[in-house]
């Protein structure tokens, strides 16, 4: 059987089969008796429906376009259906062996002059860019956009897991959406199966993962080399491992609200808690669930439970009050995940421009990390983490993006070097306090610090200044209490201890003094 076309319409969803076998006086008597003989001018016969002349009605439960002839096979049947249930298919692996190094995404029908990102990648294409392989274990951020320039993106997370010799990659398909103008999963399972059964055919033409700009037009400028040294977790080989390492499925199930393989991301998504752009959030309304934190912004950092002074000191560090939720959850959760949701929040905001995700960051930075005084003493481990993860993002942010999100908010970037000059002193008089019984993660905290003061130097922010010692304070319920911290009186910027000229080194530090990394 040789099928020279098959027809669509669309007004019943049926087909016609048009068949031309070859001409011999038998081929009458083989015809099905529901069909007609039509004998054309050519000598050719022509079998079409005795309900219609020119349609069939779909078959089964097969949606419209689902149906491929894959192959032409000569010895079928004429009753014999083009297409077999689901439950009839050999599976596609048997047909098709799927990769075993790096996973694998297909950007399906991905129109061409679009700007595409992976991870600290991003370029233009000139034609329709066909995915990518080889992908390694981590998690990573795969968007697009119609143009470099335009406002509303959409991505996907992954995550690739650690995986055996020869064990079998995941394959991801993606379909550009062209009437809602957004990357979303393919409109039919059928067109799911369709390309991965059709992987080996295009795996040549993917773009490998270390070489994401095969196919690519043009590229954006290589990012800028650091003229000072850097610890190792900010070279270009390990900065995308810094910043996604605590970013798992488990976290962005929870985030996200929904249980999946990939997960979808863009620039209208809204934040649980985010107020700030109510107006903006009733435009791009949705059904999409909103995505969630650990810490919203509209909550009190202060445990419902508690009272008298242990609420008064929840509200000047609410370490007790982050570590009871992190630890004592129910659904799962680690200390960890609040630096993947630190990770999360900066990279959806800054590569989707989704700029709910970058409120929900300012207020962990500037509400609950650094605001965090004993976690450098309780959860060293922890304290270490935010601390290198947030050095990272402000790096990656200088080095790889072309925006900086300390010049787009300078309001929150104004309180932030407050944060961190408070910060500072705590966390110096904390380590101090410890004397000899200082531990290893502890100390790696005071320098990770360090670290971090000497980059920041360079834009001119000096955390050796001046905080608030005593005054009021407002609660989130809006309770007002009275606050002193007496920790610092013999640094008090009066009288003998008023402020003086000292000569700093290269690096930002005091000349003569003791840091940290040294």
């Amino acid at each position: 059987m040789d099928p020279q076309s098959i027809k669509f319409r669309p007004d019943n969803c049926g087909v016609t089969v048009e068949i031309h076998p070859p001409s011999t006086p038998d081929t009458t008597e083989r015809l099905p008796p529901n069909t007609k003989s039509v004998t054309n001018p050519s000598g050719r016969y022509s079998i079409k429906s005795s309900k219609s002349v020119e349609s069939l009605p779909a078959i089964g439960a097969f949606p419209l376009g689902s149906l491929r002839i894959t192959e032409a096979r000569e010895d079928l049947a004429p009753d014999t259906p083009l297409t077999t249930p689901d439950a009839m298919e050999p599976p596609s692996e048997s047909r098709h062996a799927l990769p075993t190094g790096g996973d694998v995404l297909i950007l399906d029908d991905l129109p061409a002059n679009f700007t595409v990102g992976c991870d600290t990648m991003s370029f233009s294409t000139k034609k329709s860019f066909p995915g990518f392989r080889d992908i390694p274990p981590g998690a990573h951020l795969i968007w697009v956009a119609p143009s470099e320039m335009t406002s509303t993106r959409s991505a996907y997370w992954i995550v690739t897991p650690e995986r055996e010799e020869g064990e079998q990659a995941e394959v991801y398909v993606k379909q550009w959406d062209k009437f809602n103008e957004v990357l979303s999963d393919p409109a039919s399972h059928a067109e799911e199966r369709f390309q991965k059964e059709r992987l080996e055919q295009i795996y040549d033409s993917l773009s490998p993962y270390q070489f994401r700009a095969a196919t690519s037009g043009t590229l954006l400028p290589p990012p800028r080399q650091e003229a000072e040294h850097l610890p190792s977790f900010l070279s270009n080989e390990t900065i995308w491992f810094q910043l996604t390492s605590a970013i798992h499925a488990g976290l962005l199930n929870r985030i996200t609200g929904q249980t999946q393989r990939s997960w979808q991301v863009t620039t209208t998504d809204r934040v649980a808690g985010d107020e700030s752009m109510a107006e903006e959030a009733r435009l791009y309304a949705t059904s999409k669930s909103q995505l969630r934190f650990t810490f919203p912004m509209d909550a009190p950092l202060i445990s419902s439970t508690a009272e008298g002074s242990q609420r008064t000191r929840q509200a000047l560090d609410p370490t007790s009050f982050v570590l009871e939720t992190l630890e004592n959850s129910t659904d799962g959760r680690q200390p960890e995940d609040l630096v993947g949701e630190l990770s999360f929040v900066f990279l959806t905001g800054m590569h989707l421009g989704n700029f709910s995700c970058l409120d929900q960051w300012w207020f962990y930075v500037n509400k609950v990390i650094f605001r965090c005084f004993d976690l450098a003493t309780e959860r060293p481990q922890l304290a270490l983490q935010l601390i290198q993860t947030f050095h990272a993002q402000l790096v990656y942010n200088d080095r790889y993006l072309e925006g900086d999100i300390l010049e787009m908010m300078p309001d929150n970037a104004k309180m932030l070097q407050k944060t961190l000059v408070t910060y500072k002193a705590r966390l110096n008089e904390k380590l101090l306090a410890l004397g000899e019984y200082i531990t290893p993660r502890q100390h790696a905290v005071g320098e990770a610090f360090a670290s971090l003061e000497s980059w920041l130097w360079r834009l001119g922010w000096d955390l050796r200044g001046e905080y608030v010692r005593s005054g009021n304070l407002m609660l989130e319920d809006g309770e007002i209490v009275d606050m002193e911290v007496t920790d610092f009186e013999e640094e008090d910027e009066r009288g003998e201890y008023a402020p003086m000229v000292v000569e700093l080194d290269n690096s930002g530090h005091e000349a003569g003094s003791v840091s940290w990394d040294r």
